[in-house]
């Protein structure tokens, strides 16, 4: 999920949460520049699940995931493949 915050200054930061995954947030200034970060984050995340054996479960569904939106946020695909983009 992505949500646009308003800076003291005027300018917005976007905010990045994933929520199947606890505890895992990035950001950008714009919207472009957060979602890359988010695929960063994504892919390293995931990575580290795989070399340490965690089971993770799939995405929850968009159905559910729409329920939690506030106002302004946004819902975003974020699309990685460990094998392709992770660390080696």
């Amino acid at each position: 999920m992505i949500e646009e915050e308003q800076e003291e200054d005027g300018s917005s930061a976007f905010i990045v949460s994933f929520p199947d995954l606890d505890n895992v947030f990035t950001e950008g200034d714009t919207l472009v520049e957060a979602v890359k970060h988010a695929g960063e984050v994504l892919v390293s995340m995931l990575w580290i699940f795989e070399e340490k054996g965690i089971v993770f479960s799939p995405p929850s569904p968009v159905s559910i995931l729409k329920d939690r939106l506030k106002e302004g946020d946004s819902l975003v695909l974020i699309e990685v493949d460990t094998v392709k983009d992770g660390l080696e």
